[in-house]
């Protein structure tokens, strides 16, 4: 229980610091259901290790009712929830047993982050936020997509994966807000990928 109340204020923590890293997108209108999405859904989500699980065998299920830019996003989810899992239970292991997460710093994090070694890894889950971005403004562009995911909320409920179905409707509604999904995802994976290097290789930061 320790361990899984830590993993939580670790997200927690996590999906603050990018809301502090970004404020300037925020406070756009246009850009905070796709940066809450980001926080909640990705960083911060209440139920991370149920909807995982349901994440496994929801595909197959969803084959039958969903098109497959839908199945594209849950599949480039899977993955993603998957890393994410590993990457911050490797992190949580760095973290001093004595330190309050709620009260880590910055430097304690980033010291944490660096002593994990894992920069492939992590180049990989802003890989796969990219991509699942892109999936998810493609699939506003569809016809029927939001008729059908509609639809599907029920059976979601009934076949046990309503997380996955609430997710993506969750990623629909924050993308269908973008006029340019690039005006978002770019400066914002960009800031991302510069600080992951710096964290690895401060020495190496300009």
């Amino acid at each position: 229980m320790a361990q899984t109340v830590a993993f939580k204020q670790l997200q927690q923590w996590q999906s603050h610091r990018l809301l502090v890293t970004h404020e300037a997108l925020y406070q756009q209108t246009r850009f905070r259901p796709a940066m809450d999405f980001f926080k909640d859904e990705l960083y911060c989500a209440e139920h991370f290790h149920r909807r995982n699980r349901q994440l496994i065998h929801a595909v197959p299920l969803m084959c039958n009712t969903m098109p497959e830019s839908v199945l594209e996003i849950v599949a480039s989810a899977a993955e993603l929830h998957s890393l994410s899992l590993e990457l911050d239970t490797v992190l949580l292991s760095h973290i001093p047993g004595t330190a309050n997460i709620n009260q880590l710093t910055l430097a304690q994090w980033i010291n944490a982050y660096r002593l994990s070694n894992n920069p492939q890894q992590r180049a990989r889950q802003l890989d796969l936020i990219e991509l699942l971005g892109n999936e998810l403004a493609k699939a506003v562009t569809m016809p029927m997509v939001r008729a059908l995911l509609t639809w599907a909320r029920l059976p979601a409920k009934l076949a046990g994966y309503e997380d996955i179905h609430h997710f993506v409707c969750a990623g629909f509604h924050a993308f269908e807000h973008l006029e340019n999904p690039d005006d978002f995802l770019v400066p914002v994976l960009t800031t991302e990928r510069a600080l992951s290097r710096e964290w690895f290789h401060p020495d190496a930061a300009s």
